[in-house]
């Protein structure tokens, strides 16, 4: 591949991976550090233990699959110090689309079998608890329990499966709104991030404004069509909940705070402030000025890189509109994580734990991470800390890293719990949900009751949360 898969591919991918499902089962998350208002930088050890000796033969190889090219992760092998630190070790990074090397990893864990694994799993949060499950992945409690304190807050209250941690925390998601202030600009309206984020405090407000850029300049506000609404119902729903379950695995999306978001949604969608289009033509309505507006994770940032490079300096991002009247104006979103085999032989093991240690949880690899992966949000903080002076690539004089992170602090997002092994079932239930509540006008409260519903009983049947 000649391009790094963007994080909105690997979503796409992720789904593909449907059939293996979610085994998930009711997670114990630690309690979380308080969200100071300005994250301390303190870390500990930023060195992991010395290394094994390379065995008489010559180096260890230690091999890590992930879903990016292998050219630039050479890039950040090259910039972390990690090969100062591991003299002795040469690294193999594996590329796999990201359902297949699910699918793979899922096999051999599940079947207690080394064969075929790499020493480290790089995999979406979405995957963990069902890989925790197979028994198969080393217990990393003692390993990142010391840095807990350097952790995002809402990644912390992540991190365990029955009271244990299975995973070192690499980066994360928040998401924040992106606008065209050229486009603002041309409607008449304020162009400044701390006077856009006055101007629509919450969804209706989005609304209203939208309807006066248009009559201004033409421009819808962003995509949303029918079949994907779930996914934006949810991600706003996210922003005052943990998601679609809570952290023991119960169903939660009819609650009121669900109800309200999905009403929100409705509400745009009859409003017509809204497109339905195919990726590439939506790509194309953003660089023809056609579109204003769009929900912007930090990782948006690389998705622009490849797809609408023409709009670089016309995006600028401010709060999220809020849900309701004082609700959070931020939220969590993707997350990926390093798991290492429990079955793979001792002394690697013991190898890739520091490895994985050095590479997420010390500050020059995990600034060498972000450099390389434009957007890249990691979930080490003294890191973030960082990067402050790194401008975005895209945005307009602003700066991804204070700005986003500042964000997750202030707003304390919440978690985001995929904590049952019906989380696809649930968001095809969503999807469908939401497509006849806007094309059909179905009751929101009654449609949300008959989807979760729906759920509850899979998860009575399988006898499993």
């Amino acid at each position: 591949m000649n391009k790094h898969l963007s994080r909105r591919d690997f979503l796409k991918l992720s789904a593909g991976a449907a059939g293996v499902g979610i085994l998930a089962a009711c997670a114990a998350p630690a309690q979380p550090t308080p969200a100071p208002a300005a994250p301390a930088a303190q870390k500990p050890a930023e060195a992991p233990k010395q290394a094994p000796a390379a065995p008489a033969g010559g180096k260890q190889t230690i091999e890590m699959w992930m879903w990016e090219t292998e050219p630039r992760w050479k890039k950040v092998e090259a910039a972390s110090g990690v090969n100062e630190k591991f003299p002795n070790v040469e690294f193999k990074w594996t590329a796999l689309p990201s359902a297949q090397l699910h699918d793979k990893a899922m096999v051999s864990l599940a079947a207690g079998s080394p064969e075929g694994l790499p020493d480290i799993i790089r995999t979406s949060m979405t995957y963990l608890i069902k890989m925790a499950r197979t028994g198969s992945l080393t217990d990393v409690t003692a390993l990142v329990t010391p840095y807990k304190k350097d952790i995002l807050p809402d990644r912390v209250e992540q991190l365990e499966y029955k009271g244990k941690i299975y995973n070192v925390p690499d980066d994360t998601g928040v998401t924040q709104w992106g606008y065209r202030w050229d486009i603002f600009q041309e409607a008449g309206l304020p162009t400044e991030p701390d006077k856009v984020a006055d101007l629509i405090k919450t969804y209706d407000d989005l609304i209203t404004v939208s309807k006066q850029i248009e009559s201004k300049t033409g421009a819808k506000a962003f995509n949303m069509g029918p079949n994907g609404a779930g996914g934006v119902f949810e991600s706003l729903a996210r922003q005052d909940t943990t998601g679609t379950f809570d952290k023991e695995g119960n169903v939660i999306f009819d609650s009121p705070a669900h109800v309200a978001a999905a009403s929100a949604v409705k509400r745009m969608w009859d409003a017509k402030i809204t497109t339905d289009l195919e990726a590439p033509v939506m790509w194309q309505y953003y660089k023809d000025k056609k579109l204003s507006m769009m929900r912007y994770p930090n990782w948006q940032d690389f998705v622009i890189v490849d797809a609408a490079p023409e709009t670089k300096g016309k995006w600028r991002v401010t709060k999220l509109p809020a849900v309701a009247t004082g609700g959070k104006r931020a939220n969590s979103d993707d997350g990926v994580c390093l798991t290492i085999p429990s079955i793979i032989k001792p002394e690697k093991k013991q190898l890739a734990l520091q490895v994985a240690e050095y590479m997420k949880l010390t500050t020059k690899a995990t600034v060498a991470h972000m450099k390389e992966f434009s957007g890249a949000f990691v979930t080490y903080v003294p890191g973030l800390e960082l990067m402050k002076d790194q401008p975005s690539p895209i945005l307009d004089n602003q700066f991804v890293y204070p700005m986003y992170l500042k964000a997750a602090v202030e707003e304390n997002i919440t978690p985001w719990y995929r904590t049952s092994a019906f989380f696809v079932d649930a968001s095809r239930a969503i999807n469908g949900a939401m497509f006849k509540i806007l094309t059909e006008n179905a009751p929101v409260e009654a449609s949300l009751k008959e989807a979760a519903n729906s759920i509850r009983d899979l998860q009575k049947q399988k006898g499993e949360m």
